[in-house]
C-alpha cells in the first residue's frame, strides 16, 4: 500500500489535534487559564515546526511565543479576577 506522504503528515497532524485538544479540555475542566496557555503554546510550537518542516517562511522561537503569549495572558488575566 502506498499512501502519499502528504496524506500521513495530514493524519499526524489530526492525531496531534486530538491529542492537544483532549488535553486542553482535561486540563479546561480544572484550570481554564492553563488550558488556554498550553493550547496556544502547542499552536504556535506546530506552526513553527510545519514551517521548519516545509522550508516555508521562517520559522522563529520568538514567533511561537508570540502565539503563545495571549494564551498566558489570558491566563494571568484569569488568575487575577477570579
Amino acid at each position: 500500500m502506498n499512501i502519499p506522504r502528504d496524506k500521513i503528515l495530514h493524519l499526524i497532524m489530526g492525531v496531534l489535534t486530538v491529542a492537544v485538544t483532549y488535553s486542553a479540555v482535561w486540563i479546561g475542566q480544572y484550570n481554564l487559564g492553563i488550558a488556554l496557555a498550553f493550547v496556544s503554546t502547542m499552536f504556535g510550537a506546530f506552526y513553527e515546526w510545519q514551517q521548519w518542516y516545509r522550508k516555508e517562511g521562517q520559522p522563529d522561537l520568538l514567533d511561537a511565543i508570540a502565539t503563545a503569549a495571549p494564551g498566558w495572558l489570558a491566563w494571568l488575566v484569569l488568575e487575577i479576577f477570579q
